[in-house]
């Protein structure tokens, strides 16, 4: 059966992503066409490029076997250092991610790609360094957490700390911020893990001067 033209690509996706998940599903595989399929929306692989990178490294992790890249950014800043973040390879996805989503009630997102709008506000933050100067600053649904490394690695920043719901995301982030420990001066960096449906114990609001965030 020929899905509807209509149908939006976020209902799609979602199709997909039961489909993935469940053993038996109501619906068939065959439910979805290859026309239907294809509209889905993709990420670019460099997305907008406003601040390059290259793989440097690419192992498996041992720990989930899947394979790791270690991406190096190099900021287009006279006198910035450059980041490295470590990352899922493109479509490297397995069930065992859903079902850690699954479990905390958070999205995958975060590990599927560097999306283009956290290169954006990670240029944005880089152009604006002198309103993160000296501030306590929060990112939320990082992901990989590119802004906030820049952030810290180069706006002279009292505190970071880059946050996600996704706990397996969250391990991602502090591979990156041990790798680049020796960027971040006299600002202190940190990742935690924060979901926005639950209490958390401080207030947000009173506790950080800035709190950035995209696309989410």
């Amino acid at each position: 059966m020929e899905a509807k033209t209509n149908t939006k690509p976020s209902s799609l996706r979602w199709a997909i992503l039961r489909q993935a998940l469940l053993r038996k599903t109501r619906e068939s595989p065959d439910n979805q066409s290859p026309s239907a399929i294809k509209r889905i929306s993709r990420k670019t692989h460099q997305g907008f490029n406003l601040i390059p990178g290259q793989v440097v490294e690419d192992h498996v992790n041992e720990e989930s076997n899947f394979r790791d890249v270690c991406i190096c950014y190099a900021l287009p800043v006279d006198g910035t250092p450059k980041i490295l973040v470590k990352q899922r390879v493109n479509n490297g996805v397995d069930l065992s991610d859903f079902e850690v989503s699954d479990r905390y009630n958070v999205d995958n997102t975060g590990l599927v790609c560097q999306w283009p709008s956290e290169d954006v506000l990670a240029y944005f933050c880089l152009s604006h360094a002198d309103m993160f100067r000296s501030k306590r600053v929060i990112e939320l649904g990082s992901g990989y957490g590119l802004a906030g490394l820049v952030i810290a690695a180069t706006t002279e920043a009292l505190e970071v700390v880059i946050s996600d719901g996704n706990p397996v995301v969250v391990d991602y982030i502090q591979h990156s911020i041990d790798a680049n420990s020796t960027a971040f001066g006299n600002t202190k960096v940190k990742t935690v893990t924060l979901h926005w449906d639950e209490e958390v114990t401080y207030n947000i609001s009173n506790t950080f001067d800035v709190i950035v965030a995209s696309d989410w």
